[in-house]
């Protein structure tokens, strides 16, 4: 028998897993986001600076702080290359695989139970087919009838050709 509530289960956890990946994720891809960002703050104030200075306007503050977000700029890269590693490594490509896994097996399941639910009808089908076959029999022997039951009832030809040649007309 096909335990489907363990397998729903299955699901639910991946479900579950790949949403906490993928938050893990967006956290890890905003931090990249963020210092991108801020680098180009750097830069962008560096470039303002640079313009100053070749037009003659630049004083010594602003070549103090030309300097200092030269040195936050390789720390910033330093972070950068950090989170862009942490990033790569977080990504949910693990848990999504999981739960397209659980997903397919659930559905392989279902299918499955489907076709065990069909079989096991027919089998009740034939059960009730094979009492009322005795039954026709004890009907016949309490005539008085004692050769074969072929000569009783004689199974139908659909049903016979049916079983050997694996036709199903009537699915």
């Amino acid at each position: 028998m096909i335990d489907l509530d363990h397998m729903i289960e299955s699901v639910a956890s991946a479900r579950v897993a790949l949403d906490e990946a993928n938050a893990i994720h967006a956290n890890d891809t905003a931090e990249v986001t963020r210092l991108a960002g801020r680098i180009q703050q750097c830069r962008t104030r560096q470039g303002e600076i640079t313009s100053r200075r070749l037009a003659g306007q630049a004083d010594e503050k602003e070549a103090a702080e030309y300097a200092a977000l030269n040195g936050d700029l390789d720390v910033l890269r330093g972070l950068l290359a950090e989170a862009q590693t942490r990033a790569n490594q977080s990504r949910p490509d693990t848990a999504r695989a999981a739960l397209a896994h659980a997903e397919s097996e659930l559905r392989d399941a279902q299918v499955q139970a489907e076709f065990d639910a069909l079989v096991e009808h027919a089998r009740e089908v034939e059960r009730a087919y094979i009492a009322a076959l005795g039954r026709v029999w004890n009907a016949a022997r309490a005539r008085g009838h004692r050769r074969t039951f072929g000569e009783v009832y004689s199974i139908a030809q659909p049903i016979m050709a049916a079983c050997r040649q694996n036709y199903w007309e009537a699915s």
